[in-house]
This record gives C-alpha cells, structure tokens and sequence, in this order.
C-alpha cells in the first residue's frame, strides 16, 4: 500500500497546547505561520505519514495557513481537529462531530442578498470516502462558523435558518480553501461547553473551556490512526503540481549591458542583484525576469512545494528528470523535461526569500525553518 500524507491542522491556541502536552514531540519546527511536527510512526499508523501544524484561531489565520499547507506539503487528506461550542438543548458536552457542512453566518451584506453571499462561503464536505462503518460514534452535523463566541441572541436564528447544534471559529474556513483546492477534508470537532439562555459555561471563566479543551484533545488524538486506516492516497491528478511561475531567465553578455537594457530603456525596475544575475520587476505579477550570465540559455523556473517531492511526481507521469534535486540559495531546485521536449526548471523556496540591502544587493536569506 502506498503512504499516505496527512496534515492535521489544530486551530486554536489552547488546542495546540493540549496536543502538544499529549503527543510530546521530539522535536517542534516553525514557519512564518505557524508550528508543526510530525508524528512517529509508533504514535500512529505505519501506513500514514502525519504532520501536524498549528493554523492559529480566527478565519484568517486558518484560511492562510490551510492554503500554505496545501500547497507546501501537497497531503492526500487535510484533517481539522478542535473544539466548539454547543447550543445547550441541543448537543451534549463532550460530543464529537463529524462536520457535513461549514457556514460562515458573521457575513453583513447591506448592498445585495446577504444569503447569497452567505452561500458563497458555505461548503458541504465530501466524506463518501470514509467506510460506512465509522470507527467511533459521532454525530453528524453542519457547524456555524464565526469570527466570534456565541451570542445568546443569535442561537433562536441560527437554530431556525440552519439547524445549528453548535458554532466554532475556524472549520468555515479550513473547509472551504480545502474545497476550492479539489482535496478531502475531515472535520471533527469536540463540544466543550454549552451556551443557552443563561450564558456560557465559559464565558468568564475560561479555566473551563482550557480543562474540558485537554479532555476533548485527547479523545481526538486516541482516535485519530482509527479514522486514518482505511484513507487511499488521492490520485495526484486532482492536486496541480505547479504553484506559480517564479521567473523566465534571459542571458545577457553582461549585467551592467543587460541592466540598461532592461531595466534602463524598458522600464522593468530592479529588485535583486548579486555578481551575476538580477531579478527585475514586472507589473501584474510577482514573476520576475531574472537577467544572468552563466548560462547562454532561456529558462523558465516553476514554483512547486517540494522540488523532491515535484520531480519523482514529474517523472512518475512520464516525464524526464535532466537534473536531480539540488540546493540552492531560497531551496531546492530540479530540472526535468516533458515528453515534447520542453524542459522546466522546478524549485522550491524551503529555506527562505532573498534578503537585501537599499541599493539591491543580495546579503543573504531569510531563513524558514519549515
């Protein structure tokens, strides 16, 4: 059986915190956006390479992060595991739900149909994939997404348009960069505490919300490799391998000529430089034109999330790998050539962007630990 890849995204701060505290990873690594690990295969199934990664709370922490893990580690299956608040009367504490469906309802359209725009951002989940037979009871639910705690008014509403049971902050998002991006999504979020006519449990005392939290965690954690078992790699057809154009190389004789050229006469201004090569702006895009002068070639250079992982992809589908993965300074970079003969050159930026000073000059790298 092929590995399959899974990223397991955790939101909120105090999850992390628990998850962290009850997996005990050897070793933490960091990102612009967040952390993650990985897990070891005697904590999980050896069938199921497993990463787990800290989107951040709110909407657009986990919009972001969801579209950086996607296209950084391309995984066969994004999971969210959390918490959320249930309606009280309607849900029990400590009930876990398998989420069908995401909506957004703190959308305020004043100018057009507010439903129209709420039904933009709702997305049903595809979960025809899990066996019929799942392997821990659950109940199956839409969830109410918002950039806020519940509000005792908004229940009776969110009750009658929907059906709610309980709300969260983050699922809506997760679901719907995960749909847009054509990859499964599994959404299982654990009741900490309910919210009725009275108030919140935790309302003003989140002592509760970070105790019933840990609880919560650990059952998901416990039951994770059983929900994974039986999950087949996606077919890699349904996720693009290329991110972007990151720049077409041009030789030039020399760089002083090549700069007046192109940056002097036609307008293209300067954003890098080192002894032999600048990068040069064009509007519209964040591709460059990368004038240089080793090579008496013209180059195209592709951003995919993994060089490594991009070639062995490349040539899988038929394709020619020219040259192996190598280091360079952003990364890692391969070239490889179609079954036409069109040759590409495909790198990553694992290690960082370019770092310069005023006047454009290279001095090094931001580094990425991730």
């Amino acid at each position: 059986m092929n590995k399959k890849s899974v990223v397991v995204i955790i939101s909120a701060k105090a999850e992390w915190q628990a998850v962290k505290e009850i997996l005990a990873p050897a070793e933490i690594q960091s990102t612009q956006l967040g952390e993650y690990f990985d897990l070891q295969p005697d904590m999980g199934t050896h069938d199921t390479a497993t990463r787990f990664f800290h989107s951040g709370w709110g909407k657009i922490s986990a919009a972001a992060t969801t579209q950086f893990a996607i296209d950084r580690w391309q995984p066969d299956l994004l999971v969210n595991l959390g918490t959320c608040g249930g309606f009280e009367g309607r849900i029990t504490r400590g009930t876990i739900i398998l989420v069908t469906q995401t909506i957004v309802y703190d959308i305020l359209e004043q100018m057009s149909d507010p439903i129209e725009a709420i039904s933009h951002y709702s997305t049903e989940l595809d979960l025809a994939w899990l066996p019929n037979r799942l392997p821990y009871p659950v109940v199956r639910s839409l969830l109410v997404s918002a950039d806020r705690d519940i509000l005792v008014g908004d229940i009776p509403s969110l009750v009658g348009k929907y059906g709610a049971v309980a709300a969260d902050w983050e699922s809506g998002a997760i679901a719907w960069v995960a749909k847009k991006n054509g990859l499964r999504c599994l959404i299982l979020r654990g009741v900490t505490d309910l919210v009725g006519a009275t108030g919140g449990e935790a309302y003003g005392d989140i002592g509760v919300f970070h105790k019933n939290t840990k609880s919560v965690m650990k059952t998901l954690i416990e039951q994770l490799p059983d929900w994974l078992k039986d999950i087949q790699p996606q077919p890699l057809a349904q996720t693009a391998l290329f991110n972007k154009v990151d720049c077409i190389r041009l030789y030039v004789a020399d760089l002083e000529s090549g700069l007046a050229f192109y940056r002097d006469r036609l307008g293209h201004s300067l954003i890098w430089r080192t002894g032999q090569a600048a990068g040069l702006y064009m509007p519209g895009t964040d591709a460059e034109i990368v004038i240089q002068t080793e090579r008496v070639t013209q180059e195209v250079d592709i951003t995919v999330g993994s060089a490594d992982a991009a070639m062995q992809r490349f040539a899988d589908a038929g394709g020619e790998v020219l040259v192996p993965p190598f280091d360079i300074q952003i990364g890692r970079c391969s070239v490889v050539r179609d079954p036409w003969g069109n040759q590409l050159v495909l790198l990553d930026t694992s290690k960082g962007l370019l770092v310069t000073d005023k006047e454009g000059n290279v001095t090094g790298t931001k580094i990425r630990e991730d």
